[in-house]
C-alpha cells in the first residue's frame, strides 16, 4: 500500500475489501493511519466465519473502518464504526457512499472516555474488534467498559503489538487464545 499522501490526507488507492459482495472493492485509507493488514483481516474473518451472518459488530479505532467494511460485505447486519479523528470519518463516510450502504453508523467518539456515549442507544453487539494505537495506555479501562456492549456468546478481539502481552481479561470475558501475525496479534475474548 502506498505510503505517499495526498492534500485531502488520504492515501491514494486504499485498501481492498477482501471478501464477499464487495469483494475487491476499495476504500479510502486517512494518512497516518495503521490499517490492518490483509493477512490479520483474512485470518480473523476465517476465525469468525459463519458468526458474521447476521451479526451486530462495533469497531473500535476504526480508522478506515475496514473491519466494519469487510463484515458487512461478508453479511453482517449492523455495524457501528467509531473514532476520534475527523480525517477517518471522513474517509470512512466516502467509503459508505461509494459501496451505496446504510449498514454502517460513524461515531466521532474519543475512547475510552467516549464509548458509553457512542453505544448508549444500541443493542448488544455480537463482534467486537478493537484496534488500538500499540502505546495505548487506557486500554485495561477500554476493555472493561466494551463488554457491558457485547451479547451474552459474543466475542471481543484485540489487535496489539506482537511484542506486548495482551490483557488478561476484558472485563466480563476472559482470553482465550492469542495469534501472532509478524509485528501484529490478535487477542480472542469470550
Amino acid at each position: 500500500m502506498s505510503r505517499r499522501q495526498t492534500g485531502s490526507g488520504t492515501r491514494p488507492g486504499g485498501m481492498r475489501v477482501l471478501g464477499g459482495r464487495w469483494r475487491g472493492r476499495r476504500l479510502t485509507v486517512p494518512a497516518g493511519v495503521r490499517p490492518t493488514q490483509a493477512r490479520v483481516r483474512e485470518a480473523l474473518f476465517s476465525h469468525w466465519g459463519d458468526r458474521v451472518s447476521r451479526s451486530r459488530l462495533l469497531e473500535l479505532y476504526a480508522g478506515s473502518g475496514a473491519v466494519s467494511f469487510e463484515a458487512l460485505s461478508r453479511g453482517a447486519g449492523f455495524a457501528l464504526a467509531v473514532d476520534r479523528s475527523s480525517r477517518a470519518q471522513a474517509c470512512m463516510k466516502a467509503s459508505r457512499e461509494t459501496l451505496a450502504t446504510a449498514d454502517l453508523r460513524l461515531v466521532r467518539a474519543v475512547l475510552p472516555a467516549g464509548l458509553e456515549e457512542a453505544v448508549k442507544r444500541e443493542a448488544a453487539f455480537d463482534l467486537v474488534f478493537i484496534d488500538p494505537p500499540y502505546d495505548d495506555c487506557g486500554l485495561g479501562e477500554l476493555l472493561d467498559a466494551v463488554s457491558s456492549a457485547v451479547a451474552h456468546g459474543g466475542e471481543i478481539v484485540l489487535e496489539h503489538a506482537s511484542r506486548q502481552a495482551p490483557p488478561a481479561a476484558a472485563g466480563r470475558f476472559r482470553l482465550r487464545r492469542t495469534r501472532r501475525y509478524g509485528d501484529s496479534a490478535l487477542a480472542f475474548y469470550a
